[in-house]
């Protein structure tokens, strides 16, 4: 007869599993490609942004992007369909939330973060840095519907498309590991 485990209780849950994570630390040279490579597409998304003002692409939030594209570019938060649905569908969360609530209040970004969170998880496109994404227009005071897909949306493909190009470079990794 099988014997049935107790349920851990609240403190043992926080506790956590062990004390070490067991992840091994990276070789020498894995922290400095990332580096690099995030250093690449933020001065790519920059200059056209605002040197070159070829296309409208720069968002803050896409610097944490790049740590998850460049130091974790198999994760599935750092997938294509990740990257770039998950900003597009938090932009929109937040200029619905501005359009609705008209200030940057407690509640109307509490509501923005979580309807953003609500939506990437339903559609498989979480992606963490976009949850930041979220908070740009009720913060600023965005109210044009197309900055979901310029900036956001395009700044999304262009960090994805550099991702492609540079982490494909190195033998000890492959991007991206999924499309869809």
């Amino acid at each position: 007869m099988a014997t049935e485990e107790k349920p851990l209780t609240y403190m043992e849950k926080i506790k956590g599993a062990k004390v070490y994570s067991g992840i091994p630390y990276p070789k020498w040279y894995v922290p400095i490609v990332a580096a690099v490579g995030g250093m690449i597409a933020i001065a790519v998304i920059r200059l056209l942004s605002i040197e070159l003002e070829l296309v409208e692409c720069f968002i803050v939030p896409f610097g944490a992007s790049c740590v998850l594209l460049f130091s974790a570019p198999a994760a599935p938060f750092s997938q294509p369909r990740n990257v770039i649905g998950g900003h597009i569908i938090s932009a929109l969360v937040g200029l619905a939330a501005f359009a609705i609530c008209e200030e940057a209040c407690w509640w109307s970004m509490a509501l923005a973060n979580g309807v953003a969170i609500l939506l990437m998880a339903s559609t498989k496109t979480i992606h963490p840095p976009a949850g930041a994404t979220t908070f740009l227009p009720l913060l600023n005071g965005i109210t044009d519907w197309s900055w979901a897909f310029v900036p956001v949306g395009i700044g999304a493909v262009i960090l994805v498309l550099i991702a492609l190009l540079y982490n494909n470079l190195f033998t000890h990794q492959r991007y991206p590991a999924f499309w869809w």
